[in-house]
């Protein structure tokens, strides 16, 4: 979700390509900006923390969209208490008796509080998880599991999320509203797509659409142009990585927006002709990897 554009100045090779390479793009920042104006009034409550908060409401649709529980690296590096408190909240159940079994879906709308009090607490767990993957996996799991049971640090968690409920309450309303209905209808969800060993990772895949969300502000030019990028980079390194892609989609939540696009189309307009789209994506992904890592996100600190 966290965009990867720079400003001007200190653009990477790889933004410099894709405004050079898909030049034509006044017409879907103008189709996007009529879209946001014709919306009803957007989402008008803000949380405290809009980055932490838009990671939530990511984690938290991945949830209600996946019938097989999402982010199965991260759940697998859990202590198997913490595992199965959390799988069971999010409503999955295990499919057998065995400790390593599957889960599955329960129902097919599970509450959205209970859902969202996982999503809020899986970007932590990611980000204390990314932090320890030096330590030997029983060190890593004999930490994650001291955290769980720190009394402040779940009582500052548990704060911090009461504190978003009335705004994740408007966000979960729009998306029931039908935002739920059309992203199932692409098919069965991807997420948190790994692109280029992790030098990408993309909200979702569903069926053989790139779903980008937004729950922040995208209304103005730049902002806009920069998500194109990003959506961009994602459908072109996505084949790459295995995921078939046709077309891409961007849910920008706080103007109750869908906008989809096939994705064959969408590059020869931008680009002003047709598109080797192997070719340009071949040519990408070697513009970012030589480009190499971003710095890895810190590992949050609850605030008493």
């Amino acid at each position: 979700m966290t965009s990867h554009a720079i400003r001007a100045g200190t653009e990477p090779a790889s933004k410099r390509w894709l405004a050079q390479q898909f030049p034509h793009r006044a017409w879907l920042i103008g189709d996007l900006q009529r879209r946001i104006n014709r919306a009803p009034d957007p989402i008008r409550a803000y949380a405290p923390s809009p980055d932490r908060f838009g990671q939530a409401m990511e984690r938290t649709f991945a949830l209600d969209l996946c019938d097989d529980p999402p982010y199965r690296d991260l759940i697998a590096s859990l202590p198997e208490s913490a595992k199965r408190r959390l799988l069971t909240t999010a409503g999955y159940v295990p499919t057998t008796d065995a400790l390593d079994g599957t889960w599955r879906k329960s129902a097919d709308h599970i509450p959205g509080a209970r859902l969202f009090t996982v999503g809020s607490l899986l970007p932590d767990l990611d980000r204390a998880v990314h932090a320890l993957r030096s330590a030997t996996p029983e060190l890593a799991r004999q930490a994650i599991q001291a955290a769980l049971r720190d009394r402040r640090a779940i009582t500052a968690y548990a704060t911090a999320t009461r504190a978003t409920r009335p705004v994740f309450a408007a966000f979960w309303a729009s998306y029931t509203s039908g935002f739920r209905k059309a992203l199932r209808g692409y098919g069965p969800v991807t997420v948190s797509l790994n692109l280029l060993d992790g030098l990408r990772i993309a909200d979702f895949l569903a069926g053989t659409t790139i779903v980008e969300l937004k729950t922040g502000h995208v209304d103005e030019p730049h902002h806009l142009d920069d998500l194109v990028d990003q959506v961009l980079t994602y459908a072109l390194l996505a084949p790459l990585g295995g995921y078939p892609t046709t077309a891409v989609a961007m849910y920008l939540a706080r103007y109750h927006v869908l906008a989809h696009y096939p994705l064959d189309t969408l590059l020869s307009r931008l680009a002003g002709e047709p598109t080797n789209t192997i070719e340009a994506s071949r040519h990408l992904s070697a513009l970012i990897r030589a480009e190499g890592p971003r710095r890895p996100p810190a590992v949050p600190r609850f605030e008493g």
